[in-house]
């Protein structure tokens, strides 16, 4: 098998940069591997089996879905730190866009700059103005919701969709910050909103059941490739599903043939010879992949002749503040299953060097479970003093931390349940995070006691991979990276990295609008054009 460019994985990335080659040639060879299955989306059956059982149909493509293994599961945590894996990330067609939630942050300006501005990590070898444009085509290419008269991050064009309505649960944390004088937004989200007249795809009619949009009304790469396959203009691209790649092959220090991978339907090895291979595998398995690849020419993996492959790890700590309001007199619920309320306030230069953070306004604060309590036979009368008594509310928020080359993820040598090798995570919290996270409880203890609430103690914090990054950054020096500006393997011709992997640093903020920032800018790379002369990507 013989292909022009081979992409391993078929999350957004692949989505977005096959769309932008066969734009410009529509019979361009175009091969992805993906190593999971397909699961039925947009489906009314699926939708209203998940709303009487809350099982999702894509859940045993998890890391750790099956609970017949060992206690210790899948994968493996060897640092201070526990990093679990498990919902972290779905092997399905698509990626995990199947299951993420679509919020849709640009990176601000000074994230570009982290060690210039702090001492800290290292900054990304172009600024913001670079990927300024490409920002505005991926809130295009993925449907963002948002404020365009929002000036937290700067914009140089509207947003797609405007931006949902802060909901009734939202007024009493903006009555708190606007008292405090702590700036908020809407929530910027890959949800189509009101219908523009570009838009071909399915408002959002919030249903409240967003871990599986029958509409398909929030973006899921998987619909997106679903439509690309019945597209009969693009002859030479194909998606093989089920098929692990186990190494990139090199035919010399400087360029690779191919990759091998194992095709768990047919049961046999196979070799794929291409021009040009483009790895999209997310940041875990593509660091794997590259260790993965040893050769005559690389003895320590593809791109690791200086120990950085899979080093830096970070993900983002997601923590939960909880409190206690006695009244609910507006008798606030829950209106939707994502939020639209968020400050960025904290997410600025001035508190970088400390951690930046965001704070969130979730959907389920104050929490309010009618289901419930009209299930249990309550009366009226008790479900309304339910309802205006006292409420859990909650705060929601992300910190950024900086990448240590002590903290690293590796192959682990056992076989998952996908037939995928699994992962060794090290990775131990750096001393001063501790001393963070009070700061950042003083600061939600004066919201909430602005907003007549009680703070409960500390916060819940989950480590969990999620937004996992920086494991092969990109860099203009081969001894401090590995990739260069434009996601090429330093001192590969032929090998590309396009994955939350390749940040430097990723701020206080989900990855995914980047990412697919990313993919457009590799697409114009490889094409040999610009941002500026992609106007498909834009209104």
């Amino acid at each position: 098998m013989k292909v022009e460019t081979l992409i391993i994985g078929s999350g957004v990335v692949a989505t977005a940069l096959a769309q932008r080659l066969l734009l410009k040639n529509p019979h361009a060879s175009i091969l992805i591997l993906e190593a999971g299955t397909k699961v039925k989306m947009q489906d009314s059956a699926i939708w209203q089996d998940y709303i009487v059982s809350a099982k999702l149909p894509y859940t045993k493509y998890y890391d750790e879905s099956y609970p017949e293994r060992d206690h210790k599961g899948e994968n493996v945590s060897l640092g201070k730190t526990t990093v679990p894996l498990r919902n972290a990330r779905v092997f399905t067609y698509g990626g995990s866009t199947i299951h993420w939630g679509g919020w849709a942050f640009r990176l601000k300006p000074e994230d570009f700059n982290l060690f210039s501005n702090t001492g800290q990590g290292m900054d990304w070898p172009f600024g913001y103005d670079e990927l300024e444009p490409y920002y505005n085509q991926a809130e295009w290419y993925i449907g963002v919701s948002g404020d365009s008269n929002d000036t937290t991050v700067p914009r140089s064009e509207n947003y797609p969709f405007p931006a949902f309505p802060y909901t009734l649960e939202d007024q009493p944390i903006a009555k708190a910050l606007n008292s405090l004088c702590i700036g908020y937004s809407h929530v910027p989200i890959a949800r189509h909103g009101i219908t523009n007249t570009t838009s071909t795809h399915a408002p959002c009619q919030t249903t409240g059941t967003c871990d599986y949009c029958p509409f398909g009304a929030r973006y899921s790469a998987n619909n997106f490739l679903s439509d690309m396959t019945t597209w009969n203009d693009y002859p030479n691209f194909q998606i093989k599903l089920n098929c692990v790649v186990d190494k990139i092959i090199m035919s010399s220090k400087h360029r690779a043939s191919g990759a091998m991978f194992f095709d768990k339907e047919n049961r046999k090895w196979t070799t794929v010879d291409a021009d040009k291979v483009i790895i999209a595998a997310g940041t875990i398995e593509s660091s794997k992949l590259l260790q993965r690849s040893t050769s005559e020419f690389w003895c320590d993996g593809l791109g690791n002749d200086y120990d950085l492959v899979g080093r830096h790890f970070i993900t983002h700590p997601y923590f939960v503040f909880s409190g206690n309001m006695s009244t609910n007199p507006l008798d606030l619920q829950s209106e939707m299953n994502f939020p639209t309320l968020c400050t960025r306030h904290f997410d600025s230069k001035e508190e970088q060097a400390k951690g930046k953070f965001i704070l969130v306004n979730p959907p389920s604060s104050p929490s309010v479970d009618l289901l419930s309590k009209m299930q249990s036979g309550n009366s009226r009368e008790d479900i309304d003093n339910y309802v205006k008594g006292n409420n859990e509310i909650q705060l929601h928020g992300m910190v950024e931390i900086v990448g240590d080359f002590k903290d690293r993820v590796t192959n682990f040598n056992r076989i998952n349940h996908m037939g995928m090798i699994e992962t060794a995570i090290d990775f131990s919290q750096a001393d001063g995070f501790d001393q963070r996270m009070q700061e950042i409880q003083e600061h939600v203890k004066r919201i909430f006691e602005t907003m007549s609430a009680t703070l409960s103690g500390k916060p819940n914090i989950s480590w969990r991979a999620d937004h996992a990054a920086c494991t092969c950054r990109m860099s203009d020096d081969e001894k401090s990276g590995v990739v260069d500006s434009n996601l090429q393997i330093h001192g590969v011709d032929n090998v590309y990295i396009c994955s939350t992997a390749v940040f430097p640093s990723s701020g206080a903020i989900n990855p995914t609008l980047t990412l697919t920032a990313l993919a457009l800018r590799l697409g114009d790379y490889l094409n040999g054009t610009s941002a500026y002369h992609n106007c498909e990507y834009s209104k």
